[in-house]
């Protein structure tokens, strides 16, 4: 969802592996020991460590994915939720193609890939971003926004799910169940005290967290079918919001209201396409070449908390103990579910293989 996501950059992942295999500084060397200690800061896991500037985009990143919710709320006001969908993917992929077009090499020669494999494309435009944009903006209709982004970030955990079902490679341990079990607690606390008012808040969190699992299967569909055949990530994503506008525009112009819509919507969403969706990309892909893909996908834990936020003090949306406790459970039991389910025979997680992306896919 997205953000989950919605975290699958194939032509970054070269330059990650090679940050993260760069020979340790020797002790013996005090200007590398003393340059080091300037550029990073401290942290408990080393793997974490991380300069200002990169602290600084994550945040960035994080505060940008976890508006998604606060502007669909605004944009809900005046178009249709599918209506809401689809301008969103149709100037994401504006943005993602001249995002691609400046970037060119690689990036643009894939282009033509739409056309050799037009099944691939749509798959993953139905999975990755049609789908879940149209069941996130149906959620938010009854689910408050803060709710939403809590509720959407439980992605991470269907890709683990997902894992061993897709991938005999893959196996289900105790580790990950019990991971599972403590996230369906941070979800149980989020649903069972925030939405049992009616029926229609129940759907509405059955629709959110379909986008989820919605944007973790298209997990496998990026890497099977894109990163491993050297489509560049941006091309990829470029793709699916291309194609998702496709899928989207007959409901939204079934759904389009009469009325025109006010100022307040209309900078909804665009802010939504070319904030939340093209520069989100962006800032991600850079943030993964600097820092890696692992310590990339903390903003996947870092937005709900801000959509709780913008919720809370835009919108007047009650912030409670137990939204927190199920926010904190639903990261818990993310990580421990990613961090149970192994390759057979192989040390590494499935956060090696299926990257967790955006909480919007």
């Amino acid at each position: 969802m997205l953000p989950y996501s919605l975290v699958y950059v194939a032509e970054l992942v070269s330059s990650a592996r090679r940050y993260a295999e760069q020979p340790s500084i020797r002790k013996g060397d005090n200007v590398g020991s003393r340059r080091r200690k300037r550029q990073t800061f401290a942290h408990p896991i080393g793997r974490f460590a991380m300069t200002l500037p990169q602290i600084v985009r994550l945040v960035l990143l994080s505060a940008l994915w976890g508006s998604m919710f606060l502007l669909v709320k605004y944009a809900l006001a005046d178009f249709s939720p599918a209506e809401v969908a689809f301008f969103q993917a149709v100037i994401g992929a504006i943005g993602l193609l001249v995002i691609v077009s400046m970037q060119g090499g690689e990036a643009r020669a894939k282009l033509d890939d739409v056309l050799h494999r037009p099944g691939w494309a749509l798959l993953l435009g139905a999975l990755a971003i049609a789908a879940p944009f149209l069941l996130i903006t149906l959620g938010e209709l009854r689910v408050p926004s803060g709710l939403a982004g809590v509720l959407a970030s439980m992605a991470p955990m269907f890709i683990a799910l997902f894992a061993p079902l897709l991938d005999p490679s893959m196996e289900i341990n105790r580790r990950q169940g019990a991971g599972l079990v403590v996230g369906l607690l941070g979800v149980g606390l989020v649903v069972g005290v925030h939405l049992v008012g009616s029926f229609g808040q129940f759907l509405g969190a059955l629709a959110l967290l379909g986008a989820a699992a919605s944007g973790a299967l298209s997990s496998f569909v990026v890497k099977l079918q894109y990163k491993d055949k050297g489509v560049p990530a941006s091309t990829t994503s470029f793709f699916a919001l291309s194609v998702a506008s496709l899928l989207t525009l007959p409901l939204a112009l079934i759904t389009a209201p009469r009325e025109l819509p006010g100022a307040r919507a209309v900078l909804a969403v665009i802010v939504l396409g070319l904030g939340c969706t093209a520069l989100g990309y962006m800032l991600y892909y850079r943030l993964i070449d600097h820092v890696g893909e692992e310590r990339a996908a903390l903003a996947n834990y870092l937005t709900p908390a801000f959509a709780l936020f913008y919720g809370m003090l835009l919108l007047g949306e009650a912030l409670t103990i137990w939204a927190i406790l199920g926010l904190m459970l639903i990261i818990a039991g993310a990580e421990i579910t990613l961090r149970g389910a192994k390759r057979r025979g192989s040390r590494s997680d499935v956060r090696s293989r299926y990257q967790i992306h955006s909480p919007f896919h």
